[in-house]
């Protein structure tokens, strides 16, 4: 496992993809500190910081499984790996390791060059009063995405096809996530007392209530909303269960898969 993990970050060092990730969220980061600077609000808004970059890490999430795992593929590099005595799970789980810590290393640059520019214009006041439960629930959101997307990306031989469906998985997040978070939050009455038409009840309500709840795009609007302690700790047992639920499912898979 040790030998697989060395390898895979040594690649991953010498990924063009990952750092293009790097330094564009890089750049991100601290344009939208400027952003909350000249509109006033920066220290207000800070966890924007943290789960604004949660909508476009899917895709970019989606787009470095799929050429990570692909080029492994293509180079048949997984194929030597097995016949060398590598087990399926160790190289299962060391690509999986890999992408996640990819995906965190993106974000992480994104929240340090917001607050180094934070730092710069407005000094310690940008420094956050958030807790620390609302950043791990954005790094464990980012491993939910890389177990998903290194599942399907496995279950493919081929990178373009395992990016494409990737791609469009992850806009499918995206979008259902914000439709399930804006109806589940709906008010069943206004102020006024008249009836909200868009109000879903019945069973409907308990099914949007799960999609609310396991949908990572869902969850990152719901921190930057309320952020108490119990929507954190539900959605940190939520991102681990179905991180774990996808690995498992993929190990299962690629058990079975024919690399050759």
């Amino acid at each position: 496992m040790a030998n697989l993990l060395s390898a895979g970050f040594a690649r991953l060092k010498k990924s063009r993809l990952f750092w293009l990730f790097i330094a564009a969220e890089t750049a991100w980061g601290a344009l939208l500190a400027w952003i909350l600077y000249y509109f006033g609000n920066i220290r207000e808004n800070l966890s924007l910081s943290v789960f604004m970059p949660m909508f476009y890490l899917c895709v970019a999430e989606a787009v470095f499984c799929g050429f990570f795992i692909g080029v492994d593929y293509s180079d048949g590099t997984i194929r030597n790996k097995i016949a060398v005595g590598h087990s399926r799970e160790k190289i299962y789980l060391s690509n999986l390791i890999i992408c996640a810590s990819a995906g965190s290393a993106v974000m992480f640059a994104h929240m340090a060059a917001f607050f180094v520019a934070g730092f710069l214009l407005i000094g310690p006041a940008v420094f956050p009063t958030v807790a620390a439960t609302v950043y791990l629930c954005a790094f464990l959101n980012v491993v939910a995405y890389a177990s998903l997307f290194t599942m399907i990306s496995t279950l493919c031989k081929k990178t373009a096809s395992a990016t494409v469906a990737n791609i469009f998985l992850s806009l499918g997040l995206i979008v259902s996530g914000i439709y399930a978070y804006a109806f589940y939050h709906q008010p069943e009455f206004f102020a006024d007392g008249s009836a909200n038409r868009r109000y879903v009840g019945g069973a409907a309500r308990a099914l949007l209530g799960f999609f609310d709840a396991i949908l990572p795009s869902s969850s990152a609007l719901d921190v930057m909303s309320r952020g108490s302690l119990f929507v954190c700790l539900r959605i940190i047992l939520c991102s681990l269960a179905e991180a774990a639920i996808f690995a498992l499912i993929g190990i299962w898979a690629f058990r079975r898969k024919n690399v050759d």
